[in-house]
């Protein structure tokens, strides 16, 4: 948008009743009783953030059509993750577990999507002729005689611009040395998830000896019981220390990036069944724990008493 703020404010007397985030909760069906908090006008682009579920993101439109994964749950708050999850653009997985874990560790992909968070700002507000809108909130994953671990998320948009930033501030408060284990989980499905559509990404294959730096798959239609797959890669940096993964679509392309100092792993879950239709691109200090790669990337990044982790994530629309 190129009118200045003085000329916006001429035509909307009150921008932030437009334009800014807007915190409801929802009344009826699996999601009921749960805070959410819609970001809309960014560009053809609107995503609910989800406060119950660790300052995730849920609901994602794109040009009126819902682009990110809807599973067909039974409740957030039912007794396995597959029966909970309830797709959305972002899930966070950990903070303990990424993957396949005992009960004792969280089960599947950990507790983090369990935690509500304590909302701090929902806000929009300008940045020089520029409408920013920002969601910050924390979280804490910790017991007694176990880990402590709290993480602040700030989640950033303008108006009228497609991308969705997320950084999160990790830091260890407990006392003993403890290995953070955090996957973004971004969900993506039809119709730009559809045959014809391919991901690629900058990053190696865990196993072998490729010197590609080029990662790439087609995309088929569903099928009946078709198996999923989960790709363990390494992510490969440009010279501004930021990797590159994308869907694109037969008129979209969404594109991830995120910095693989913070985050060098990445890990591609297809799932190509009919009814369970889903993409996810996921970077992560690990690998989920059934990815075929080695150990090492499985293990998490350590964290030190005191010591915190910043991670950065963006998540942009585009027509291709």
């Amino acid at each position: 948008m190129n009118d200045s703020r003085r000329d916006i404010e001429a035509r909307i007397g009150a921008v932030e009743r437009a334009w800014g985030p807007r915190t409801v909760q929802a009344s009826n069906g699996p999601e009921a009783g749960r805070r959410q908090i819609d970001l809309r006008g960014l560009g053809g682009l609107s995503v609910t953030v989800e406060p119950d579920q660790f300052l995730d993101l849920g609901l994602a439109l794109w040009n009126g059509d819902a682009v990110s994964v809807t599973t067909p749950s039974t409740s957030a708050r039912a007794e396995s993750w597959g029966r909970r999850w309830l797709g959305g653009l972002l899930t966070t997985c950990g903070l303990t577990a990424v993957g396949r874990a005992s009960v004792e560790e969280g089960g599947m992909h950990g507790r983090a999507h369990l935690v509500s968070a304590t909302v701090t700002r929902a806000e929009g507000r300008w940045n020089g002729d520029a409408y920013a809108l920002e969601v910050a909130g924390s979280m804490r994953e910790g017991a007694i005689f176990e880990q402590n671990l709290t993480v602040d998320r700030t989640i950033t948009a303008e108006h009228g611009e497609s991308r969705i930033s997320i950084s999160d501030v990790v830091r260890n408060e407990g006392f003993d040395t403890v290995p953070v284990k955090l996957l973004y989980h971004i969900n993506l499905g039809w119709p730009l998830l559809d045959a014809g559509a391919h991901v690629e990404a900058a990053a190696k294959p865990a196993a072998g000896d490729s010197s590609e730096a080029l990662w790439r798959r087609d995309l088929g239609a569903p099928e009946p019981q078709k198996p999923e797959k989960v790709d363990a890669l390494v992510a490969v940096a440009g010279d501004d220390g930021w990797s590159v993964a994308e869907l694109l679509a037969e008129t979209t392309v969404v594109t991830v990036r995120y910095r693989t100092e913070e985050l060098p792993f990445l890990t591609v879950w297809r799932s190509e069944a009919a009814g369970s239709y889903a993409l996810g691109i996921e970077p992560g200090t690990c690998w989920p724990s059934h990815a075929d790669g080695p150990q090492e990337g499985k293990t998490g990044r350590l964290l030190a008493p005191g010591e915190s982790l910043t991670t950065a994530l963006e998540i942009t629309f585009s027509a291709r």
